[in-house]
């Protein structure tokens, strides 16, 4: 029998219908908002619970969360692990385990004949996957594949996607391979029907299914789908442009002549978006308005332009910060990956502040359009490019440093003595969960502790190395789940599926919960996902009479493979920040195979579990 719709479920559904528009709008940044939800779903009861709303059955305490309830993610196991993973391969990362060599030991292309194949990268990524969080081996991995691509004249966009692709789909192997996999066996112990966490290995042969699915679609039908070119120069730093300022100084020739009289951008080979004087902007009359000292010229340049004018006598390449002064020893001109969302995500170039964080100037961004008046007020976003100008010193400290990827020719500065010590913690982590009775969580907490110890980590790679929206993410999505459950939300939307799916047969009731996954991950978070689906599959299984493991299973392999646009996974987000590719990329090349996983994985888990 179907449960009743009741005020307290219409709530809870509202609290998630916000969530899920602040998730996809960010009109508030991803970790505020889940500490937004939080505070709700533990207000709520404290502050319109009632006798009255009692008496007419609406029970708000016992619908939502208590507030030890409430505060039980921020110790969750699923975000003690997590938080640990982080760490745990922040210190891989610095080791050099997770880094495939020196690129300048790739052999050029027409060495051996052939160009590489782009897709034998992917399988490396997926062996990472085992271990490492997805951002830190695709971030780890792009300035090589980059690299590649310029010294073998091949198309970059051909060789990045299977490196996300590949990434992901290696995040299925294990259950410490992603975070959403961490959070869904948290939720599933909970459950009486189960009543355990789910095992290191336990699905260890679905994954190597869907893996090898990925890796047969690349090789056939993939491989016919990838862009044949990019849509943004990568074959070589010299190549990329940048929207970089300039400023005109009081002594500068062009003062009272106009770009083109003065045959400015002729010489020069810029391209003029606007000039900036005073409070007005002038976009369309830019080249034809006579400069004035003090002038900035917005102008889209590249990098051996830049150099240029760097010791050009009419202007000043100019920081975000308006000035024009040069770092020590004039510098390195650097383009780097900007990675970590804590510090980068929708935030201005002015309030980063490269300088204080970097000891770098911040020149331009390799940006399609330039929405902000100024570039220190230009937000920045994870996968975007960045022109820094740094000295030898300070860039030294860069290559080590977990908030970017220097995107230049790669060089070993990884602490290669410590890399077996590194491997060996990490080895011993998955040992120690899988060989004996500590749970995960124990035995990740050891290991950072253990990697702190032997010197694999420094003081700053506690804090810096981990994404911490991530965490506070999940600390608030778990309450929200737990209402879920509670309110009988989750109860009512599994009866309501099961009406309509009562008569299904169970690979297609496995297909439906994927589809509905993969859809909903494309507009909030992965793990968000999970929170609002997985009480859902334990739920239908329950008014089906069906096992909650392998339901549980279709809607964490659903949300861990997201490849129908860049802002699904974070990864994509990254590769897509290069500029290589185009929205239409990922689906074109990303539906296929999300289509073809759905029936994969669900007639594998019905055969697998008996469902």
């Amino acid at each position: 029998m179907m449960r009743q719709m009741t005020i307290e479920i219409a709530l809870v559904f509202c609290i998630i219908a916000a969530a899920l528009y602040l998730f996809a709008s960010e009109k508030l940044p991803l970790d505020i908002t889940a500490l937004l939800i939080l505070v709700t779903v533990m207000a709520i009861p404290i502050l319109f619970h009632s006798p009255w709303l009692v008496e007419r059955g609406i029970d708000l305490q016992a619908a939502f969360p208590t507030v030890p309830e409430g505060l039980s993610g921020l110790s969750s196991p699923a975000t003690v692990t997590v938080l640990c993973m982080f760490i745990l391969s922040a210190g891989i990362q610095r080791a050099g385990a997770g880094a495939s060599g020196r690129a300048e030991n790739l052999p050029p292309g027409g060495q051996l004949g052939n160009p590489p194949d782009p897709h034998h990268r992917g399988p490396g990524g997926a062996g990472i996957g085992v271990h490492q969080q997805h951002g830190g081996r695709v971030a780890v991995a792009i300035p090589l594949v980059i690299d590649m691509a310029r010294r073998s004249r091949m198309v970059a966009s051909r060789l990045l996607l299977p490196v996300s692709f590949f990434g992901m789909l290696g995040g299925t192997l294990t259950l410490i391979g992603t975070s959403t996999n961490i959070l869904a066996s948290t939720i599933l112990s909970d459950t009486p029907e189960f009543g355990r966490e789910i095992g290191l290995f336990e699905f260890t042969h679905l994954g190597l299914i869907v893996l090898g699915t990925g890796l047969v679609y690349f090789v056939t039908v993939g491989r016919w789908l990838m862009p044949n070119k990019d849509a943004a120069a990568l074959a070589a730093d010299d190549e990329r442009s940048f929207v970089v300022e300039l400023g005109v100084p009081a002594d500068s020739a062009l003062i009272d002549s106009t770009l083109d009289d003065a045959g400015f951008i002729e010489s020069t080979g810029v391209e003029v978006i606007k000039l900036v004087r005073g409070g007005q902007t002038r976009i369309k009359r830019a080249r034809d308005t006579a400069i004035a000292a003090d002038d900035v010229l917005i102008v889209r340049v590249s990098l051996r332009e830049i150099m240029d004018l760097l010791k050009s006598e009419q202007v000043e390449v100019l920081s975000e910060f308006g000035e024009s002064k040069q770092v020590r020893d004039d510098g390195h001109l650097v383009p780097v990956l900007l990675r970590n969302r804590q510090i980068f995500t929708g935030r201005s170039a002015a309030i980063v502040n490269f300088w204080q964080r970097y000891q770098a100037r911040l020149i331009g961004l390799d940006t399609d359009s330039v929405s902000s008046r100024r570039l220190a007020d230009e937000k920045l976003h994870v996968g975007e490019v960045a022109l820094l100008q740094i000295s030898t010193t300070a860039l030294a400290k860069l290559r080590r440093h977990p908030d970017v990827v220097v995107l230049e020719e790669h060089v070993d500065d990884f602490d290669r003595g410590r890399m077996w010590l590194a491997g060996g913690i990490v080895l011993g982590v998955v040992l120690a969960a899988a060989l004996t009775p500590l749970p995960i969580v124990v035995s990740a907490i050891a290991g950072v502790i253990a990697m702190a110890a032997g010197g694999c980590l420094e003081e700053q790679d506690l804090y810096s190395g981990v994404s911490w929206d991530v965490i506070f993410l999940l600390a608030g999505v778990i309450p929200l789940g737990i209402a879920m459950t509670k309110s009988g939300g989750a109860d009512w939307i599994a009866g309501l599926l099961a009406m309509q799916a009562g008569g299904w047969h169970p690979i297609a009731l496995l297909m439906a919960l994927y589809a509905v996954t993969t859809l909903l991950t494309e507009v909030v978070s992965n793990n968000a996902s999970v929170v609002i689906l997985v009480p859902v599959a334990i739920a239908m299984g329950e008014t089906l009479g069906l096992a909650p493991f392998p339901l549980v299973l279709a809607v964490m392999f659903a949300a861990s493979t997201s490849f129908l646009s860049p802002v699904g996974y974070q990864t994509n987000t990254m590769i897509y920040g290069t500029g290589v590719y185009r929205f239409t990329d990922f689906v074109k090349v990303g539906a296929p195979l999300n289509t073809l996983l759905m029936v994969v994985t669900s007639v594998a888990i019905y055969l697998l579990w008996d469902l």
